[in-house]
C-alpha cells in the first residue's frame, strides 16, 4: 500500500486528504476480513459500491494492495459484465497494484513497467488475467497453469459471468 500511497501523491498529485480517506476506509474493510494465515476453512467477500467517478477503483486498488500486504494469496476482482469494463479495470489494477502492463507481449519480451513500479521495483503480485480482449480467466488457461498460489499474491480481474466464475 505504501507504494500506492506514494504513486497517488507524487505521480497523480492527489491531495493528502483524499489519500488519507482511502487509507482510512480501506483499513475499516481490512478489519472485517479474516486473517489469511488462519488455519481451517473460512470465507469472506466484499463489494465496493459508489456513484460514477466517485473513486471506487482507487478505493479497491488500495484494498487489493492492503490485502496483498496482509498475506492474501488469491485476490479476485469482479469487473463488470463486458470485456471493455473488465479490460478497463485490468488496466487500472496493472498500474495501481501490479506495476506492470499485462497487454500481450511478443515472446522473449518482458512486461512494460508502469505506475506503482516507479516507487518500488519489486514485483508484489502476479496475474492470471490480462488486458487482452480475450484476457479473462478461462478453463483452458487454468488447466495448463500447473501451479497454485505461490509466494506472491495472484490477481485475477474477471467479468461477472457465471461461466467464467465456474
Amino acid at each position: 500500500f505504501e507504494r500506492y500511497r506514494q504513486f497517488l501523491s507524487e505521480e497523480l498529485e492527489w491531495p493528502p486528504a483524499s489519500i488519507d480517506a482511502i487509507d482510512e476506509s480501506t483499513d475499516l474493510v481490512m478489519e472485517q476480513l479474516e486473517d489469511p494465515n488462519r488455519d481451517g476453512p473460512w470465507d469472506r467477500r466484499g463489494l465496493v459500491v459508489g456513484h460514477v467517478q466517485s473513486g471506487k477503483t482507487a478505493n479497491y486498488a488500495g484494498l487489493v494492495n492492503k490485502a496483498a500486504d496482509a498475506g492474501y494469496k488469491l485476490i479476485v476482482v469482479l469487473a463488470g459484465m463486458h470485456n471493455a469494463l473488465r479490460q478497463q479495470t485490468q488496466r487500472r489494477l496493472d498500474r495501481d497494484v501490479l506495476g506492470y502492463d499485462t497487454s500481450p507481449i511478443r515472446q522473449g519480451q518482458s512486461y512494460r513497467r508502469i505506475g506503482v513500479d516507479r516507487f518500488d521495483r519489486n514485483i508484489h503480485a502476479e496475474h492470471l488475467t490480462t488486458q487482452a480482449s480475450n484476457g479473462d480467466f478461462n478453463r483452458a488457461f487454468a488447466d495448463n497453469l500447473g501451479t497454485g498460489v505461490q509466494q506472491r499474491p495472484v490477481l485475477l480481474v474477471v467479468k461477472k459471468n457465471a461461466r467464467i466464475l465456474q
